[in-house]
């Protein structure tokens, strides 16, 4: 393509958006929605398998000791749970220890222990396990070793809850397959039927082009160029308001004092936000693919 025949695809590109101005943006809205969705899906998954990655790196078994426990016996103790395989540290949480690390993590709300008359907190010891430990037949394993352990009063290591939410998050990731896929094949939908109409408003400059000889890669280029503007418009405009409602959110939870301990919520890497930029680029690319077929056939 020479630089005269590029001006004039260009010009086109320009007059084929301002003559139809309010098409063109219901196409860059459509795009946008559309990420919208797709990026929010995104930022989840995102997080959340941060967050199970955490909690599986940082896998511990607390044991709760008796109330009245001596030092000699909370010693003794300590040397019988560092003999059991699988264990890589153990840390001892007196009682007002524990409190302390409460009303750091209530933050704004600590004074609702300011009622308390006495600890009602049991001291603990917060045992974590080596790395090949880290599956739950093996930390059932150690933490039956150590239930049996004269002044243990109660265990927890949540693998419940745990295992509950790691089948849920296998369902979230498919979900998030399945939802996407549709919201891209609906986007592309909605798109073509909208370009669609705007090539209608065009059918008398495309006749007349055709005409005088013009080839359809000639007719065709504007509107593959305009319809991947607008689906690159749309993914910027959809990062943008990610972005502000991230911004917003994690401000919000600043200001709760909500406690999150070492996870923190992380907006998407470089490689996404490239990816929902092409993603848009392509939904253009799709929409002008198969409205032009069916126009130019008619």
């Amino acid at each position: 393509m020479n630089l005269t025949m590029a001006v004039s695809v260009l010009r086109r590109v320009w007059r084929n958006i301002s003559s139809g101005l309010h098409l063109h943006m219901a196409v860059t809205s459509t795009v946008t929605f559309s990420l919208l969705i797709i990026g929010a899906f995104a930022i989840l998954y995102l997080n959340i398998n941060d967050l199970i990655r955490s909690w599986q790196e940082n896998i511990k078994v607390v044991a709760y000791l008796k109330d009245g426990i001596s030092d000699s016996d909370i010693e003794h103790l300590r040397r019988e749970i560092v003999r059991i395989d699988g264990i890589a540290q153990i840390c001892f949480v007196s009682k007002d220890a524990a409190l302390a690390r409460l009303k750091t993590q209530l933050k704004h709300r600590r004074s609702i222990l300011d009622g308390l008359h006495e600890n009602p907190l049991p001291a603990s010891f917060e045992i974590r396990l080596v790395r090949a430990s880290h599956n739950w037949e093996q930390v059932e394993q150690v933490a039956r070793q150590i239930a049996v352990l004269p002044g243990i009063k109660d265990l927890e290591y949540n693998k419940p809850w745990l295992q509950r939410f790691l089948a849920f998050t296998t369902f979230f990731k498919l979900a998030s397959i399945i939802i996407g896929g549709f919201v891209f094949a609906t986007a592309v939908f909605v798109s073509s039927n909208t370009i669609k109409l705007a090539l209608y408003t065009k059918a008398e400059e495309v006749e007349i082009m055709r005409l005088v000889g013009a080839t359809d890669r000639f007719i065709k280029t504007p509107f593959y160029l305009q319809n991947l503007i607008e689906g690159i418009l749309g993914a910027l405009i959809a990062l943008g308001i990610l972005f502000g409602a991230y911004k917003f959110f994690v401000a919000r939870v600043q200001t709760l004092g909500v406690w999150l301990g070492p996870f923190q919520v992380r907006f998407l890497p470089r490689t996404v936000t490239g990816a929902l930029v092409v993603m848009g680029m392509l939904i253009g690319w799709f929409s002008s693919y198969f409205s032009l077929k069916q126009f130019l056939r008619s």
